[in-house]
């Protein structure tokens, strides 16, 4: 029987999400990279499986296309877990991770979207201003999320905590998690670090993207 097969690229945090669940819930997936460089997320059999022509992809055995991380990895437990630890079933709980998930898509990602926007396609050289409001209002949301427990919903880590997790490894080597303003955060991240693949997933993707902005940046400046 064909294994399910991600399409990804190592510098995306919502592709990494999808990778660290799968290891969590011992699915085993193929990886399939797609090599922007290259504008394979572009080509025609590409667009076929996401028109909006953005990674992660993920295709089940029987042929079918998921797209958003988000709904990716709820799939992913929902049919291949164990258990409903990750993506708890009863609705109280799920309604909240299912709003920390909304949180990472809705703001906390949103600061590496306007990133990129502006520091690698519009021409800026430094961090804007608005961008680093943006940030500190995230940081601080997750800080309050975390007042009530180990993790972002309660005492359990669930997948709430590995979608937000792999966005705010990448934007903490951009503009880091301030220790003393956010001391439960940066506990939690610590915490996070106990993820399968780390640093060969986690890390070297988010240091991948890192050095991809940092690098425009500075050819703007000079």
């Amino acid at each position: 029987m064909a294994k399910p097969t991600l399409y990804y690229a190592l510098f995306s945090p919502p592709a990494r999400a999808c990778m660290i669940t799968a290891k969590l819930i011992g699915l085993d997936i193929d990886l399939k990279p797609v090599d922007f460089s290259q504008k394979e997320h572009l080509s025609e059999e590409f667009l076929k499986l996401n028109p909006q022509h953005q990674i992660p992809v993920f295709v089940d055995t029987d042929g079918e296309a998921y797209i958003d991380s988000h709904a990716i990895i709820c799939f992913m437990v929902g049919k291949y877990g164990k258990d409903d630890k990750l993506y708890p079933k009863d609705l109280k709980q799920r309604a909240h991770v299912d709003h920390r998930l909304h949180y990472e898509n809705g703001v906390l990602f949103q600061v590496i979207k306007d990133i990129v926007a502006r520091n690698i396609y519009g021409g800026e050289a430094e961090f804007n201003p608005k961008t680093l409001i943006q940030c500190e209002n995230a940081y601080g949301f997750l800080e309050a999320f975390l007042t009530k427990g180990q993790y972002v919903v309660g005492n359990d880590m669930t997948l709430a905590d590995i979608s937000i997790n792999t966005t705010l490894v990448t934007l903490n080597l951009l503009l880091p998690v301030n220790a003393e303003k956010y001391p439960l955060t940066v506990a939690w991240m610590e915490r996070m670090k106990s993820l399968p693949d780390y640093d060969e997933v986690n890390i070297k993707g988010a240091e991948a993207l890192c050095n991809r902005i940092r690098g425009v940046m500075s050819a703007t400046k000079n």
